[in-house]
């Protein structure tokens, strides 16, 4: 317990201080339960979740992975979110995703449920959707190549959440496996001089990759929640939102404007300053 709580003392004065912490003695192993552990100490350092975290990413397929997010900008094309990169660092990698904001708490999965049944009593429970943008950061020196559960400690390396105006989600959950194969997004970067470079994908989601839709973690995420209401005070509520992983990352530069988007929703606009 001592090591768990040095880390996170550690991950919490990074945050603090802005500068990246290298481990003494390499990446010792972490378990996935020290790695959430981690998680909820440096939370609770820095006082970001007094009431529960009300946003989450969650991602992966067969091995998932989840961090509670304490912070949610909002953007649209006419009024960009700036994001201020730290001193010394002039580029950072970004995620294009879609977020769905809950309108009510998704059941607990029963013992008898089936995949599909828990499925769709989570979807039941979702508001709106909205265009996510995910800006990736780590607090560990060199920590984007750390091993898996060192960036799982490390907030699943999460910097900053910026989100376009939300839409009806129904639309969204009723998506058959071809709808999901054919949702388009792009980003769409423009440099202080040069022409703009766009990135385009369709269906490019891993779990849609892997014939899986990107919104099946939802009863997993809402198992998760419930079993870190001690240090979370509470699961999945009313309100909060989920990001389900990226469909896109790029590589952006100080300077640049963002534009993320996805067919059929209010994109987002950025300035990385």
């Amino acid at each position: 317990m001592s090591r768990i709580t040095d880390i996170a003392q550690a991950l919490a004065n990074a945050h603090r201080t802005g500068t990246a912490w290298q481990p003494t003695d390499g990446w010792p192993e972490l378990s996935a339960a020290d790695a959430y552990a981690i998680q909820a100490a440096v939370a609770a350092e820095l006082g970001w979740f007094p009431d529960g975290p009300h946003a989450w990413k969650v991602g992966g397929t067969t091995d998932i992975s989840a961090a509670p997010l304490p912070e949610v900008l909002p953007s649209n094309a006419t009024s960009p979110a700036t994001w201020v990169l730290p001193a010394g660092q002039d580029e950072v990698l970004i995620e294009a995703e879609l977020a769905f904001r809950l309108a009510s708490a998704p059941p607990l999965p029963a013992a008898a449920d089936s995949p599909q049944a828990a499925l769709s009593e989570a979807l039941a429970c979702l508001g709106t959707v909205c265009v996510s943008v995910e800006l990736i950061g780590t607090r560990l020196a060199e920590g984007l190549s750390a091993p898996p559960n060192w960036k799982l400690a490390d907030q699943g390396v999460h910097a900053g959440l910026v989100i376009g105006a939300e839409q009806p989600g129904a639309r969204f959950t009723a998506f058959t496996p071809a709808d999901w194969q054919a949702q388009a997004c792009h980003i769409r970067v423009q440099g202080p001089s040069g022409p703009a470079v766009l990135h385009e994908a369709r269906g490019s989601h891993p779990a849609i990759l892997a014939g899986l839709p990107p919104l099946g973690t939802l009863p997993w995420l809402a198992q998760h929640a419930a079993a870190r209401a001690v240090t979370h005070s509470g699961g999945l509520n009313a309100g909060d939102l989920v990001t389900t992983g990226a469909w896109l990352v790029v590589k952006v530069r100080r300077g640049d404007v963002v534009d993320v988007g996805f067919e059929g929703l209010p994109g987002v606009r950025l300035h990385i300053a």
